[in-house]
């Protein structure tokens, strides 16, 4: 089922349909998502006890077409961006900045690493655009400032709370209130869309409330070897595997429509193998898992998710055309589910009971309590990748910049 903006942004009982959204040309070289609601009517949306509340409150009506706008939109800076026609190769750089919350970190990372310095194009997910949580910046848009690079957001989410478990003790109520992903980058952007991808779970129901729908970003770049697509996708833990397949199928359908050969792909994918939906889908997904390979082989299966659980969604990619050979090092974790982490305890304990979390604790001592995972992905079409790295657990200051490791792929500007 195909449906148009807006209504369905804010639907959760439209999980299955399919948004199309307008391609949208780059006229002009600023574009401003501001909404000016206010943080007390965010908080008086947050204390409604349903959506169906929510819905009846005459102030949310009153704002509903604003909220509409806000996440169906983008803002965009590309001033400072640039044609390079003789440059011969494209740096990219994918990560999970977490919000963003450890932004001197970030910065200094980012300009200093030597494998994350002077990138021509970083694709960001779980960036916050005025969340208090992360001192209410407008991430994206202060680290294209801080790197002299244009940059383009799109929301996902209108955010009601201060944030999810260990997020929620800072005091700064939100300004934006917005959630999503960007791409930063030194070539121009000539056209953009945005991909919403059905969530399993009504976000408006969970520990950090919010409205909206995940949402890819999908934008067509001036690469010095000629026009490129570029996609950034952050696509949902909270739901089988089966449905982040159908996430990347909407995707592709939507990369389709830029009509390039040339694409590169990068996000979080959320290749847990697993569905974070439910405490009993957790729990049939861990029994089944245990059953068919036992513990250790299951551990094993977090680094192949393309083999094990994961194979419709890479399935998708494959008869589309994309590859992942040569965009990722396949023989490092991404990310960590790391039982010496407190706020990984907490959020565990939300899922299992004690004497079963103890029970996990024991088995992974070989492990040193800590797993790697492969949930960030490069994946392209047309084009010469070369020289993938994963960047793991860069510091700053004496401490993690963020929950996932930053990836890198360079790329030729020969053709394929």
């Amino acid at each position: 089922m195909k449906l148009s903006l807006p209504l369905p942004v804010l639907d959760p009982r439209r999980r299955w349909a399919e948004v199309i959204e307008p391609i949208v040309a780059v006229e002009a070289p600023q574009r401003s998502i501001a909404h000016g609601i206010s943080a007390d009517l965010l908080e008086r949306w947050s204390d409604a006890p349903s959506r169906r509340a929510l819905e009846r409150d005459p102030s949310f009506s009153r704002h509903k077409p604003t909220v509409q706008r806000v996440l169906g939109g983008f803002d965009w800076d590309l001033g400072s961006t640039e044609a390079r026609p003789g440059a011969n190769s494209t740096r990219a750089v994918q990560w999970n900045i977490e919000r963003g919350k450890r932004f001197e970190a970030l910065t200094q990372v980012l300009r200093g690493g030597a494998s994350l310095a002077n990138a021509d194009l970083y694709l960001l997910c779980e960036a916050d655009w005025g969340m208090g949580r992360s001192g209410n910046r407008r991430v994206p848009q202060a680290v294209a400032e801080a790197l002299g690079m244009g940059y383009v957001f799109a929301p996902s989410h209108l955010v009601l709370s201060p944030g999810d478990l260990a997020e929620r003790d800072h005091g700064e109520a939100n300004t934006d209130a917005l959630h999503g992903v960007a791409l930063l980058t030194r070539y121009p952007v000539r056209r953009v869309c945005g991909v919403p991808v059905p969530e399993y779970v009504d976000k408006f129901g969970v520990t950090e409330r919010r409205l909206g729908w995940k949402r890819a970003l999908v934008c067509e770049l001036e690469f010095p070897q000629g026009l490129v697509t570029v996609a950034v996708a952050h696509l949902d833990p909270f739901s089988p595997p089966r449905h982040r397949a159908r996430q990347m199928r909407i995707l592709l359908r939507a990369i389709e429509r830029f009509g390039n050969h040339q694409v590169l792909l990068g996000g979080d994918l959320n290749t847990s193998t697993y569905d974070f939906g439910s405490a009993p889908g957790l729990a049939f997904n861990v029994a089944s898992k245990l059953a068919r390979l036992g513990f250790d082989r299951s551990i094993d299966a977090y680094m192949i998710p393309e083999q094990t659980y994961e194979r419709g969604m890479f399935r998708a990619l494959h008869e589309a055309g994309f590859r992942s050979d040569g965009y990722i090092d396949p023989s490092k974790g991404t990310s960590y589910f790391d039982l010496n982490d407190p706020e990984v305890v907490a959020k565990t304990l939300e899922y299992l009971p004690r004497s079963v979390f103890d029970w996990l604790q024991r088995r992974l001592e070989p492990w040193n309590g800590c797993v790697p995972l492969r949930l960030d992905w490069f994946v392209g079409r047309g084009l010469s990748p070369r020289g993938a790295e994963v960047i793991e657990r860069p510091t700053a200051d004496g401490g993690h910049v963020a929950d996932h490791n930053p990836i890198c792929v360079e790329l030729s500007s020969a053709r394929v």
